[in-house]
């Protein structure tokens, strides 16, 4: 028993686990420490279209900045990454502009004219029979066609041909009463032709809440890039805003206190 209480209460041989720890097992200790506080930089994430798709690069263009498509974002707008921050592309507004260009080409070289299978008959007030005759000899040079029957009614018997999309009676009427209207307002008649050009530019532009293809994304932003102005429609809207790298930045609040003389993260 004597035996036994004296090994039991003798000091064990200390543990490998309970030796001191070395000035070696220390300079290991520290040096991972060291590495998990200074982060690797991570591999650079791939970029994927709202599809989950990779992107294509990115595309240089002539009047817009280069950029590489991300998706779109509603069907309605196009997400693209620029040099200088994220680009928000208004796919009808852009569509209109490509519109609107074509048809001041095509009504700049002798346009040509198409009968009408059936006259469209507008019913129009004093004042727009009046400014409508007015008119007449501009809307004839630019491919119409048009009798006044009964003092205040019109027949449009034939149209420019570049028009073709826009046959349908009801938007051919808005058209040209559009068109009557703003000659009274115009300083020319030559700008009331210019806004119903931008009218008839609208109806075969692909809308909003329209899903497209990546392809026909690539066909729509190389024509906004051949146009003279590809940053507004015909209307005056934006058919591109921007959001610069800084201000994405500031809404993050990357510029916090203790963030500043950092690596870029």
């Amino acid at each position: 028993t004597d035996d036994a209480t004296q090994s039991s209460a003798s000091p064990a041989s200390p543990s490998p686990a309970q030796s001191p720890p070395s000035e070696e097992s220390d300079a290991r200790h520290d040096s991972a420490a060291d590495t998990v506080g200074r982060q690797q930089p991570a591999t650079p994430t791939t970029q994927r279209t709202l599809d989950g798709e990779p992107t294509t690069g990115s595309r240089q263009y002539e009047s817009l900045p280069d950029l590489r498509v991300l998706g779109q974002l509603y069907d309605t707008y196009l997400l693209a990454e620029a040099d200088d921050g994220l680009l928000l592309i208004d796919q009808h507004a852009a569509d209109e502009r490509v519109n609107y260009e074509r048809l001041q080409r095509a009504l700049g070289e002798s346009p040509t004219t198409q009968q009408l299978a059936e006259p469209v008959t507008l019913e129009l007030t004093a004042r727009e029979a009046a400014l409508f005759e007015r008119a007449a000899d501009e809307l004839r040079e630019i491919g119409f066609a048009a009798e006044q029957r009964d003092g205040r009614e019109i027949a449009v018997t034939a149209v420019p041909a570049v028009f073709e999309t826009t046959l349908d009676p009801t938007l051919l009427r808005d058209a040209l009463l559009g068109f009557v209207e703003s000659a009274e307002d115009a300083d020319t008649v030559a700008a009331a032709v210019d806004d119903l050009l931008a009218d008839l530019a609208c109806y075969p532009s692909v809308t909003g809440n329209t899903s497209l293809t990546e392809g026909s994304v690539v066909d729509l932003l190389e024509t906004l890039d051949d146009c003279e102005n590809p940053y507004a429609c015909p209307h005056g809207r934006p058919v591109v805003i921007e959001i610069s790298r800084e201000e994405i930045g500031e809404r993050f609040e990357r510029d916090y206190p203790g963030h500043s003389g950092r690596r870029e993260e």
